[in-house]
């Protein structure tokens, strides 16, 4: 065989094998992509850890308030508040900021040091489901709390689980509103928590 022959038909060889290197990259590289673009798994909440929660919010109830663990917030219906912090309340189905009746329903998204919608009670027991997580810093040490004007502020876990606390002796027909904020705030060091809720009889 010549010399020319065997350099063109190593040329060739060359080319071919690229040319299947080529093909064979992207089928490399795709489990790669589905990876980067699929969510990451969401740690999950030990039975242990939220039945600690719950002992500690019971220890540190105020006096006009009870609580009780559902696990799971109910769909949201009615108007139902927008909360960010340092940006405008958005709400569906009524007017926005207007004096609301119960019920109505919340979400919250970012929040450390909120007041919520002004809204009167007919009658002086009412109850709030609320279900929290931390936006930042995970695993904080930070606690989210919510406090009723007339009175009466409870600590909420942050453990996602959707738990009821009902305020007792409120006084009716007034104008009350909630305090989403969380402590512990110093410099940068700021908690910010999102989560859902609805307010009712």
């Amino acid at each position: 065989m010549s010399h020319s022959l065997v350099k063109r038909s190593f040329g060739i060889a060359a080319a071919v094998a690229t040319g299947l290197l080529l093909l064979a990259a992207p089928a490399q590289a795709a489990p790669e992509i589905e990876a980067a673009g699929s969510d990451p798994a969401k740690p999950t909440v030990s039975a242990a850890e939220i039945a600690a929660n719950n002992a500690a919010v019971w220890a540190s109830l105020p006096p006009n308030v009870t609580m009780r663990v559902v696990g799971k917030m109910p769909k949201l219906q009615g108007p139902i508040d927008h909360y960010t912090q340092n940006g405008p309340t958005v709400t569906t189905g009524v007017t926005p900021l207007a004096v609301s009746t119960i019920p109505y329903s919340f979400t919250f998204d970012g929040v450390w040091s909120l007041k919520g919608r002004d809204f009167k009670s007919t009658q002086s027991t009412f109850c709030k489901d609320i279900e929290a997580t931390w936006d930042y810093p995970e695993e904080s040490w930070h606690q989210f709390k919510v406090s009723l004007s007339a009175g009466g502020t409870i600590t909420v876990p942050t453990d996602g689980v959707t738990r009821v606390w009902c305020w007792s002796s409120v006084p009716t027909n007034t104008t009350l509103y909630f305090n989403y904020f969380s402590t512990g705030n110093s410099g940068g060091d700021i908690a910010k928590a999102s989560g859902s809720g609805r307010v009712h009889y």
